[in-house]
């Protein structure tokens, strides 16, 4: 699907644009929902990725736990944790490739607006899979799992951004793939972009 013109025409003024990681940046959808998979497999609980998709590690596994109908006070939360970010560490060192119409955006976005990052990831991971792309250096702020209360679907990580660019809502624009991103960026103010949907080639070339 293409990126509708009011989607492009939302880069006009614009000053900052704000990423999502995972699933917008780049395609570690596979990669993390294999870690959960792998990750509590051994307790006989399966995954839905889709539905756990945008929220930090701990949020999922306890949603997860849920929908099982199981109770998180039953787990070692915090080893389950640290497996699946094990897991997901391993195969982003190993695997993880860029998006390459996603990359060629950003290669020439870098220079026109300000970029940060507003992720549900841990910082461990992300910092990882930002080294791995040879992107690390091209977001600022980039706000983690670790440095908010609370996370997507709140909209604490984008309002920290805000902060920290010291913009209007109106002058920053988000893309995002997953409805808890969607709604946080929407609570926050700020118009936002579907990651799937958005047509990278030709906003590439209208930058």
């Amino acid at each position: 699907m293409k990126a509708s013109a009011d989607d492009c025409a939302l880069l006009a003024g614009k000053q900052a644009l704000i990423f999502d990681f995972d699933g917008t940046v780049a395609e570690t959808t596979p990669l993390h929902a294999r870690a959960f998979a792998e990750t509590l497999a051994p307790f006989g609980i399966s995954v839905d990725y889709f539905s756990i998709a945008g929220l930090k590690t701990a949020d999922a596994i306890i949603r997860c736990l849920r929908d099982a109908g199981r109770s998180a006070e039953d787990f070692d939360l915090p080893a389950l944790i640290a497996e699946k970010q094990r897991r997901a560490r391993v195969l982003v060192a190993s695997t993880l490739k860029p998006i390459r119409e996603v990359e060629a955006f950003l290669v020439r976005a870098r220079f026109r607006f300000r970029m940060a990052m507003v992720t549900s990831g841990s910082r461990g991971t992300v910092g990882l899979a930002l080294r791995k792309l040879g992107y690390e250096a091209w977001f600022n702020p980039i706000i983690c799992a670790e440095d908010v209360v609370n996370a997507k679907p709140a909209p604490d990580g984008y309002l920290a951004a805000l902060a920290a660019l010291e913009l209007r809502p109106d002058q920053v624009l988000v893309f995002e793939d997953a409805e808890s991103g969607f709604e946080a960026a929407r609570a926050a103010g700020l118009a936002v972009v579907d990651a799937r949907s958005f047509d990278w080639c030709s906003a590439t070339n209208d930058i």
